[in-house]
């Protein structure tokens, strides 16, 4: 996990809250917000509202609480809940990729 950090921070994203749902990191230029979400593989969640980007290449939509600066929408329940769309990575040098496209 510290790997990916320094991953973070050497593409200009500063970690700016941890939970035990996941990791907020913030660009310093943009002030973008994406979320690092505990699981097996390296699942990055972005805004839809931000970064010029083709979200049909994600793994998908992602409701959750942890992604608290997202936008919301219902998915089954009574309430909106916050969502964005996940990218998985096996490797540390494909997260480091992706990074690198978003800050272009």
């Amino acid at each position: 996990m510290h790997n990916l950090q320094n991953i973070f921070k050497a593409h200009n994203f500063v970690l700016t809250n941890e939970t035990t749902k996941g990791l907020e990191y913030k660009h310093q230029d943009t002030e973008d917000i994406i979320y690092l979400l505990p699981t097996k593989e390296i699942n990055l969640v972005v805004s839809p509202l931000s970064f010029d980007m083709d979200l049909s290449q994600s793994d998908g939509k992602v409701h959750s609480t942890a992604l608290k600066h997202f936008p919301k929408r219902l998915n089954g329940g009574k309430q909106p809940i916050s969502f964005g769309y996940s990218f998985k990575f096996q490797t540390e040098e494909a997260l480091s990729g992706f990074l690198l496209t978003l800050n272009n």
